[in-house]
């Protein structure tokens, strides 16, 4: 089917250099909105650079008829196939930014009536691209809006991994959760579904009161008196109110002992895991005995005896044992204690794990609890 479309000739070949340099300036502008909001219309990169070498074929005085061939397209695109060209003009046609005019045998081409000087031209019209202007420009403000609302989505599930990576929620895996986020196939509905699936999973595994320092404001916010004058005056006045135990008296010992000692650090391991010191056959005064008293819990809390061997030999008698210990402090917070404490000891998070580190926020935990309770 083919179409008459008049153009003025004329008015092309009149148009001063200013003019015409105005002109090309106006529709390389709403190519530029039409290449960043491609993505958004389904538009591939490959078609938009072939917009590109059709808008370049543009000849003055001629309108926004494309007369190049396919050969001169296949030049100015650096040798791709004719058959991908013809599948990127399909491609655009379909997408309204061009309009094929198709001439009897196949050729692009325009002829002139020396009469009436009515033209008829056969080609690529890239008009549509100047006439949905605003639907570009629609389009483009609709993907910034979605690529300013996914980078907040972003920052929002990066900052419960932290979270989760913090306090040891063996049960959700941050991993599959960060390979999830480089996924160039992103789209806003599907970080929504990872956000809410991290936010109920953390509402399934956390505890009322877990054994980490960022939590103890919280706690004690929450205890605090809103007639006191201060929350330190409240605190004192609690600390004041109980009797001291034996725990209150092994920190107190902790506080006096060098920070690095090694007895210091034992004190710590009794006041952080106490969980663990309930089944002590005898007193963990030495680190032989914490030793000993860890290789004995390892299989009660899912450790074999090869994954426990290869911590020791990897941390070190001292920092495996602290590992074991803690790890049966946290137990009711690990779903798989096999699988989290080989992440600790060979895995992706034994990089920056650190037993001493653990042990101190096990300390700090209990020691802001206590003021509470």
């Amino acid at each position: 089917m083919t179409f008459q479309r008049a153009i003025p000739q004329a008015i092309g070949l009149a148009m001063s250099p200013a003019a015409f340099a105005a002109k090309a300036d106006e529709i390389w502008g709403i190519f530029r909105v039409l290449r960043d909001a491609a993505p958004r219309l389904g538009i591939k990169p490959k078609v938009v650079q072939t917009l590109s070498a059709l808008l370049s074929c543009l000849k003055p005085g001629r309108g926004m008829i494309c007369f190049a061939s396919n050969a001169e397209l296949q030049r100015r695109l650096a040798g791709v196939s004719d058959k991908t060209i013809r599948r990127h003009i399909a491609d655009l046609a379909e997408a309204g930014v061009i309009q094929r005019r198709s001439s009897p045998n196949g050729k692009r081409y325009s002829t002139r009536d020396p009469q009436s000087g009515a033209i008829e031209a056969y080609g690529i019209d890239l008009s549509p691209m100047i006439e949905n202007r605003e639907r570009w420009s629609n389009a483009l403000a609709e993907a910034e809006r979605d690529k300013a609302h996914m980078r907040h989505l972003r920052t929002k599930i990066l900052a419960r991994l932290a979270w989760i990576d913090d306090r040891g929620h063996d049960g959700i895996d941050t991993t599959v959760a960060r390979k999830m986020l480089r996924r160039t196939s992103l789209t806003p509905a599907l970080l929504e579904e990872i956000l809410a699936e991290l936010d109920n999973r953390m509402r399934e595994e956390d505890e009322p009161q877990p054994p980490y320092p960022s939590d103890a404001p919280e706690i004690k916010d929450s205890r605090t008196d809103p007639m006191t004058a201060t929350a330190g005056q409240n605190d004192r006045h609690l600390l004041k109110s109980y009797p001291e135990d034996h725990e209150s008296d092994l920190r107190k010992e902790s506080e006096k002992a060098p920070e690095d000692g090694e007895q210091s650090m034992l004190v710590k391991l009794q006041i952080g895991c106490p969980s663990a010191m309930e089944f002590a056959l005898e007193p963990v005064t030495t680190w032989d005995a914490a030793d000993k008293h860890a290789r004995m819990l390892a299989p009660m809390i899912g450790i074999d005896q090869a994954l426990l061997a290869q911590a020791r030999e990897r941390l070190g008698l001292r920092d495996a044992a602290i590992t074991v210990l803690a790890m049966v402090q946290l137990q009711p917070r690990i779903r798989n204690m096999q699988a989290y404490f080989r992440s600790l000891v060979s895995g992706k998070r034994s990089v920056r794990f650190n037993p001493v580190t653990l042990l101190e926020r096990l300390v700090a935990g209990s020691s802001a609890l206590s003021r509470c309770i």
